[in-house]
């Protein structure tokens, strides 16, 4: 999943894998002498690292294990963390604190473009996002560093940069545990050969013209946060079972015929979207942020569908349904729209 900033905070864009997954990469000493490790930067990985350990075991509920290979950049080198040796050939390393362990670092500059454990590569510009090598079987994360981001004409306003940062990382590491939906993903990607931006706008993109539609989801939207909103636990459950019946309504009546499969999608995204977002509004609060503050960070516009009522969708499901994250992670991997089923009953 790749975030796009030239439209909004969260944006996801699919990637295509090739079909030679293994690459070698190398460094001189040269590189090294030119990205050696800063005390700034190092420190920012760590806190952040210890954000993702807290975010998981206090709020995903899940026990800790290793990370995923991380590859983070700024305007000239590369982290990558925890990479597969097998694939990467470097000779010099050091060291980071995780999980009262050590992880391993290695440092290389780049020329602008940043190659990708599956072998793509990609432009050293402001992006975060997870996806999958080794023919699916394991995860890697990608960010830019802060300094990057400190660089972005849109975000100089932006009084939470750095806790904003964090969160996008926190966002992205928990689809690294959504490892279980990208084959169903793949497989409808290949039967929507007309659709030219595969992703978590899909729904999005394909009904909002639909005025019919559009106001469907304006409603289901609406009694969502307004669920999110009420104190009263009973008046809560009343509003998202409201809302579970305006989704399920819309859908019987849109995602029929040919338009069927956008039912799995939207729950599928919805799903991916909702648990990350809500992953990255528990770090924010973990960061010392209102609760008004952080749901503010996370939905920024709020005027992408499936993150902002992916957000709400959580919220709600987490005030109603005590330890959902064990059934939404894992082998069973329950959807958001099972979860609010059982939330309401």
């Amino acid at each position: 999943m790749l975030i796009n900033f030239r439209k909004s905070l969260w944006k996801t864009r699919r990637f295509i894998f090739f079909a030679a997954i293994f690459i070698v990469l190398s460094a001189s000493a040269q590189t090294f002498a030119e990205c050696s490790p800063q005390k700034t930067e190092t420190v920012w990985i760590e806190q952040t690292l210890r954000v993702w350990e807290k975010t998981r075991q206090d709020a995903l509920l899940l026990p800790a294990e290793k990370l995923p290979w991380l590859v983070l950049f700024d305007e000239s080198c590369v982290w990558h963390i925890n990479p597969n040796l097998a694939m990467l050939k470097l000779d010099a390393k050091s060291r980071i604190p995780f999980n009262r362990k050590l992880a391993d670092v290695y440092l290389t500059s780049h020329n602008g473009k940043i190659v990708l454990p599956n072998a793509q590569e990609i432009p050293a510009q402001l992006m975060s996002f997870a996806s999958n090598y080794d023919g699916g079987k394991k995860s890697f994360f990608v960010s830019a560093m802060p300094s990057v981001w400190q660089k972005a004409p849109n975000l100089k306003t932006e009084k939470n940069l750095d806790a904003l940062v964090k969160s996008v990382f926190i966002h992205e590491m928990t689809h690294t545990l959504h490892r279980n939906f990208y084959a169903r993903l793949d497989e409808i990607e290949k039967r929507l050969t007309e659709v030219k931006n595969f992703d978590d706008d899909i729904i999005q993109n394909t009904f909002q013209t639909n005025e019919t539609f559009r106001n469907a989801y304006e409603a289901e939207h609406k009694l969502l946060y307004q669920g999110v909103n009420e104190q009263n636990l009973l008046r809560k459950r009343e509003l998202a079972k409201a809302a579970l019946a305006s989704i399920k309504s819309r859908r019987q009546k849109f995602f029929v015929e040919k338009d069927a499969v956008y039912a799995d999608l939207e729950e599928i995204f919805l799903t991916m979207e909702g648990a990350a977002n809500w992953a990255a509004y528990k770090a924010a609060t973990a960061q010392g942020l209102s609760h008004e503050d952080a749901l503010k960070l996370i939905r920024q516009s709020g005027k992408y569908w499936s993150q902002d009522e992916g957000l709400a969708l959580f919220l709600l499901i987490d005030a109603l349904l005590p330890k959902w994250q064990k059934k939404a992670f894992g082998k069973s991997s329950a959807t958001v729209t099972d979860l609010l089923s059982e939330a309401v009953r």
